[in-house]
């Protein structure tokens, strides 16, 4: 275990100084002295996205987090992925990489595509990706009223996707009567002299009738560090480096009308981005460029005759687009060029509608509901060489490639003394879902969810569920076939990968003063999909060449065995004191066996893995550990609010060995992806705010303050030590 011993011990000495000062800050202050409404006390949150109805987070039977307004506003951060990385079960690659570099993340080291993210309870993704995943850098914090992190498998609620967990951004509705603005400004270096600022402006009117309307534009620029990790050097040696620069604007927009019983809005978001990349890890290229956009259209309505009766429709519509060009690159110091250009543009569309009927009891809660959903996606491509006149293009628009999942499903939270009064403290939560694809037919999942209060301020809970990710329109429908293949790349009989979850927990307070929490998870994810080369099976494996190739393609081969534990402490002994941390610890396998294989769609010949370089022939074989996911990680972080205006903090994040991929050209004639370990790191940050007045306050924030040097992708740069001030109107 890889941690940096100073950074522990800085964390561990400002630690302990803060709880002096504060200690002796708070003898020397009166006894009498009002509420600080500035300070962080423990508030009544309410939750809705772990079981869709409204209940607090301690009393909800898994293992959730909320990020509030005031936790957002603090922070330093402009998108949901640096405010995602920082916590429990969330390893993001990409976030401390030059900004604008895709961000992946591994939610209780399930796969990228394997957890839900929505935009005010409706899910988006990406459809024009290999595999449906989300490039977290899009999301930007413009306009979000808070997060919530559902972890453990949750398409029982939410459907597909959602088997490691789900994320809820949910967004501004009203606020007190009037017109209210809010404006920040941020600027900073990012290390190598990078530079980087961030502008947002957003303005919200509420009437004393109900109407609210939320209008705003968040933009960053960063002039970045270069991308790829230098490895060449020397003056005979041409080696052009630039720095990749990031552009990002989102527009937003909500108009709505909030009552007791009535509650209607329309939202329009707007994501517009564009990223100077490399061509791939160690190759720099001064003339690719990514860009990104997506035009999401969300629209809700809900009516509440009586307290215990409720009708909700939530819908939304997304479109996006994503272009990369690499245009002619230089390759000498004379000025010449390949004379190479090529482009790829993704589109992809997302339309999603549900209905809910809801009904509160005091010992019973029913949720009733029916969603479709609608995925559409297109590809195009286009290459050029001039030195052969060679020109190639494709365009997938004519396969009219898309697909749809209609779903019923029913969620029920029973209360023990529905049966006997003595059993109160006892609860259970019973759901299921019904899903009908288009192309692999229905999928039944459901989950089991006992819980028991054995104290006011001690709650146990268990669960089993079930989870299914259906497979992407890319992996299905791909028509393409190189000469002499034996099929397409798409592969239109794919099964879903699907999930058998079991979690224990215990969730403990004291006296408001400590809140502890620890989380057992187990999750197995069969039929896995893989993208696997095709060789010809007259051959045999020791003697395969270059013309023996038959193609490549997906096929349901493998599968995911993933346990773990994680641990939260957050403690508020001393009043101006809060000191949290939590710590994931999994180990994970994947396993394949011949017998898995779809030997109808391969034709009986030999399948290598791509991701490993292993050939799938003749018995089981087991590699431990799941690329880029580390089996240990863990925060701590220390905020001390000394009075009504200066607060400070210090966080320290610990990312253990994991092991990440590159491409080996010695696996087999075409070369596959080979694994390296990787080194944890321990990085540590530090920031202070003073709030001049109620409407203005400033801020300063270094990360990395220790300059360590790190990796969180082989071949790709990260930041060094950075420092950002951020000035904040509320008006």
């Amino acid at each position: 275990m890889n941690i940096s011993i100073r950074s522990i011990a800085v964390v561990t000495a400002a630690a302990a100084g803060f709880l002096y000062l504060a200690g002796n800050a708070h003898a020397q202050r009166s006894s009498n002295r009002s509420i600080d409404t500035t300070q962080v006390y423990p508030l009544d949150e309410v939750i809705i996205s772990a079981s869709r109805f409204e209940e607090s987070p301690e009393s909800a039977g898994r293992n959730v987090t909320v990020i509030s307004r005031a936790d957002i506003d603090r922070s330093v951060y402009t998108s949901v992925a640096g405010i995602l990385a920082e916590q429990q079960s969330l390893h993001i690659e990409g976030s401390r990489q030059t900004p604008g570099s895709n961000q992946t993340a591994f939610l209780r080291s399930t796969n990228s595509n394997h957890f839900t993210v929505m935009y005010d309870g409706v899910r988006i993704s990406d459809p024009s990706t290999n595999n449906n995943g989300i490039d977290l850098s899009e999301l930007s914090l413009a306009g979000v009223e808070r997060i919530e992190i559902v972890r453990g498998s949750h398409s029982t609620l939410y459907g597909s996707s959602a088997i490691g967990g789900v994320i809820n951004i949910i967004t501004r509705k009203e606020e007190e009567t009037g017109v209210h603005a809010n404006l920040h400004t941020q600027h900073g270096l990012l290390g190598s002299g990078a530079y980087s600022t961030s502008n947002h402006a957003g303005v919200n009117f509420t009437s004393g009738g109900g109407f609210y309307a939320n209008v705003g534009a968040s933009q960053q620029y960063t002039n970045g560090l270069d991308a790829t990790i230098d490895t060449v050097s020397g003056p005979a040696v041409f080696n052009p480096r630039d720095r990749d620069g990031f552009r990002k604007l989102d527009l937003f927009g909500k108009l709505g009308y909030h009552t007791s019983d009535v509650d209607v809005y329309g939202s329009y978001r707007r994501a517009d981005q564009t990223s100077d990349v490399d061509q791939g890890a160690y190759i720099d290229d001064d003339n690719a460029q990514t860009d990104f956009s997506r035009d999401l259209f969300s629209y809700g309505g809900s009516y509440a005759p009586t307290d215990w009766a409720e009708l909700k429709l939530e819908g939304a519509y997304s479109s996006t687009i994503r272009s990369f060009v690499n245009d002619s690159s230089v390759t000498d110091a004379s000025g010449n060029y390949d004379g190479i250009y090529t482009e790829t543009t993704g589109e992809g569309e997302l339309w999603q509608n549900e209905v809910t009927a809801i009904f509160k009891g005091t010992r019973a809660r029913l949720l009733i509901g029916a969603t479709s959903n609608r995925e559409a996606m297109n590809l195009r491509t286009y290459t050029y060489a001039s030195s052969f006149d060679f020109e190639s293009s494709t365009d997938l628009d004519s396969l009219g490639l898309k697909e749809t999942i209609n779903n019923v499903f029913v969620h029920a939270s029973l209360k023990g003394s529905l049966l006997n009064s003595e059993l109160e403290a006892f609860s259970l939560v019973l759901g299921s879902r019904l899903a009908d694809h288009n192309r692999f037919g229905t999928h039944l999942t459901y989950e089991i969810n006992p819980q028991v209060q054995i104290s006011p301020s001690a709650l146990v809970y268990g669960a089993v569920t079930t989870g299914f990710n259906a497979p992407s329109l890319y992996q299905l429908h791909s028509p393409e076939q190189g000469f002499g293949a034996f099929t397409t790349r798409g592969n239109n009989t794919l099964s879903p990968e699907t999930s058998l979850s079991y979690e224990l927990g215990w969730k403990q307070s004291f006296r408001d003063l400590i809140h502890f929490e620890v989380s057992l998870f187990k999750t197995k994810v069969s039929d896995v999909i893989e993208y696997v080369y095709l060789w010809d099976r007259e051959t045999g494996i020791d003697d395969i060449g270059a013309g023996d190739y038959l193609g490549d393609t997906y096929i349901n081969i493998a599968r995911q065995d993933i346990n773990g534990i994680e641990l939260g402490l957050n403690v508020r002994a001393i009043p101006d004191v809060i000191l949290g941390g939590n710590v994931t610890y999994t180990h994970s396998s994947l396993s394949f066996s011949p017998g898995d294989i779809d030997e109808k769609h391969t034709g009986g010949h030999h399948v290598q893995i791509y991701e490993s370089g292993l050939f799938i022939d003749q018995e089981d074989m087991d590699i431990d550990g799941l690329t880029r996911r580390p089996s240990i990680s863990a925060n701590i972080r220390l905020d001390y609010r000394p009075d009504n205006n200066w607060s400070f903090d210090i966080s320290s994040r610990f990312v253990g060995d994991r092991d990440d991929i590159f491409y080996s050209a010695g696996l087999g004639p075409y070369g596959a992806q080979d694994r390296s370990k990787v080194s944890g790191y321990n990085l540590t940050d530090v920031g202070a705010r003073y709030r001049f007045s109620p409407n203005v306050a400033a801020g300063i924030h270094i990360e990395n303050v220790f300059d360590t040097e790190y990796i969180e992708l082989i071949g790709y740069q990260t930041r060094g030590r950075g420092a950002s001030v951020k000035i904040s109107f509320n008006l």
